[in-house]
């Protein structure tokens, strides 16, 4: 049987670690609310905005003014080209103690590049990382990645302008040619006890990946949930015949920089959620444990306390019978 101190001091360091997870699992908690109120409240915004930007697209391409348009010139965030060299944004966290959060965007992250051939992630050459989180930061660099921009103090972003340095240089660098094909790895909120990570592409914007990210995003119950039926409802062949002054290009030019960048916000929105809603179930299951293991031990520290008491008695009895 463990000593008495002994018992005594791992209940007290179990009884310290749960009032710190218990305190962590509250600030997770309130951070939730947050992030879930800004990500659910901002996907009606998200699922208008990607709608218009693909029924622009679409209508531009197959009117009349755009055969006499020079399409790379005029939208690069729309041109394609063959891809070469690709860029991937992984969204992680700054901290750890998040459960399976950041785990769960890096594998699939390790799965995509197995797809293509990569039995290493130091083995993309030709595939470099933007990287929001300093846990993806650590990874990728750990395993040999070009890690071209580290971004962090992410987790609490609420407001758009906060994302303007990570968009300007996604969209810059894809403009230079540094880049062929923008990608982003990120978790998507699905509810407080569900995450899961998506693998989707930015760049070059395209009319059915943004239908299939408005479709991914879409939560399938809960609040929001009926906004998927009404989405794939108004899936027509035509696209929607809007009266744009002073052009359509004019302003498709000035609409795809804004949407990129609010996609992007959304995409940090999203992770934010998740992360908070994974580190909150985290903490909550460690306090869980480490209560169960506060009953343990103080029954075992109860049973070597009453054995040492009944030995002391023992020999104290055993003393006085001998002294008669």
């Amino acid at each position: 049987m463990q000593s008495l101190q002994f018992v005594k001091k791992r209940l007290d360091g179990v009884r310290n670690i749960r009032q710190i997870t218990a305190a962590m699992e509250l600030v997770a908690a309130t951070k939730m609310r947050k992030a879930e109120e800004a990500a659910l409240s901002s996907r009606r915004y998200a699922f208008a905005a990607l709608e218009i930007l693909a029924n622009l697209t679409q209508a531009l391409k197959q009117s009349e003014d755009f055969k006499n348009i020079k399409y790379k010139s005029a939208f690069p965030l729309l041109a394609g080209r063959p891809v070469k060299t690709s860029l991937i944004l992984v969204v992680t966290s700054d901290k750890g103690l998040a459960g399976s959060f950041n785990g769960m965007v890096l594998k699939k992250l390790e799965d995509y590049l197995g797809g293509r051939g990569y039995k290493k992630l130091g083995d993309a050459r030709n595939i470099k990382f933007a990287v929001v989180g300093q846990k993806g930061a650590d990874y990728i660099k750990k395993r040999g990645g070009q890690i071209e921009k580290k971004f962090v103090k992410f987790g609490d972003v609420m407001n758009l302008p906060e994302i303007e340095e990570l968009t300007d240089f996604l969209r810059r660098g894809y403009e230079a040619r540094l880049w062929d094909e923008v990608l982003a790895v990120s978790a998507n909120f699905i509810s407080a006890l569900r995450q899961e990570a998506f693998l989707r592409q930015l760049l070059p914007v395209s009319f059915l990946k943004i239908r299939r990210t408005v479709e991914e995003i879409v939560p399938k119950t809960g609040r929001y949930s009926e906004v998927k039926k009404q989405i794939i409802s108004k899936r027509v062949e035509k696209p929607i015949d809007y009266i744009i002054e002073p052009s359509p290009q004019e302003a498709l030019g000035l609409l795809i920089p804004l949407l990129f960048k609010m996609q992007i916000y959304h995409i940090i929105l999203e992770a934010n959620a998740s992360e908070h809603s994974a580190r909150r179930m985290a903490m909550k299951n460690a306090s869980d444990n480490a209560f169960e293991l506060i009953g343990e031990l103080t029954l075992l520290y109860n049973r070597s306390r009453q054995g040492l008491i009944t030995k002391e008695i023992t020999e104290i009895a055993s003393t006085m019978a001998a002294i008669k």
